[in-house]
């Protein structure tokens, strides 16, 4: 594991923590890991996180960027406190982490993993669309993807499948879609969906969803359209 204040993860998965964790972090640190996986798009989960909670989290924090310095797109805006991070997916094949902690109270700090995934990316803007690869042609073999959407805390995430095609084998062992209700693989799910079943329209109970594709090596069909709006509780 990669405890230095700031360092290249080049590996094609690994792990990296807060410095001196478990023991609370050091003053006035400013942090910066870059996952630069050979290829593919970064996966990063947080496995632990603590960090001293000021509001805005102005004094101590995590900030997530989609690419390899801090003028890309942010993914994740500071984040504090002690509620759990959620997933990410990068558009590419780096990803820059971003801790910064002031001269004061410090927390337990952080421990996080990172993978790849073949396809698939992060969504926050308020309403769009997540397709297979290729779509509306058909999708490649042996592809595994994850489509995390994030919306603001106070809102949920409402997705409507609008075209869906895979194929159809009992128990959908091959080629599936699932729908996870929070950004990890672990959280709540529901499919798989296969064939060209009719899917229910969805609301998440949080306010990140993550949906999930397989192909395997063998039949390729024409995918799937989802389209995703932020809804408030009703």
């Amino acid at each position: 594991m990669a405890h230095r204040c700031s360092s290249v993860l080049p590996n094609v998965n690994g792990t990296f923590s807060s410095a001196n964790y478990p023991a609370p972090y050091p003053d006035n640190s400013n942090c910066l890991w870059l996952i630069r996986i050979p290829q593919n798009k970064v996966f990063l989960q947080f496995q632990e996180f603590g960090l001293q909670s000021s509001p805005d989290c102005a004094l101590d924090y995590v900030r997530i960027y989609d690419g390899s310095n801090r003028n890309a797109r942010v993914l994740l805006d500071k984040y504090c406190g002690v509620a759990p991070l959620p997933a990410l997916v990068a558009s590419g094949h780096m990803m820059l982490i971003e801790f910064v902690s002031d001269m004061a109270i410090a927390g337990t700090g952080f421990t996080a993993s990172y993978s790849h995934v073949k396809c698939g990316g992060t969504f926050t803007n308020a309403y769009g669309v997540i397709t297979s690869p290729n779509y509306p042609n058909k999708y490649p073999k042996n592809q595994d993807c994850f489509w995390i959407v994030g919306a603001p805390p106070g809102y949920q995430i409402f997705l409507k499948v609008v075209f869906f095609e895979l194929e159809d084998i009992d128990e959908c062992r091959y080629d599936y879609l699932v729908i996870h209700n929070g950004s990890r693989p672990t959280s709540p799910a529901v499919g798989p969906y296969c064939g060209t079943m009719k899917i229910p329209e969805f609301t998440s109970t949080e306010n990140f969803v993550l949906v999930e594709f397989h192909s395997d090596i063998v039949w390729v069909f024409h995918g799937f359209m989802i389209n995703y709006t932020f809804v408030t509780p009703s």
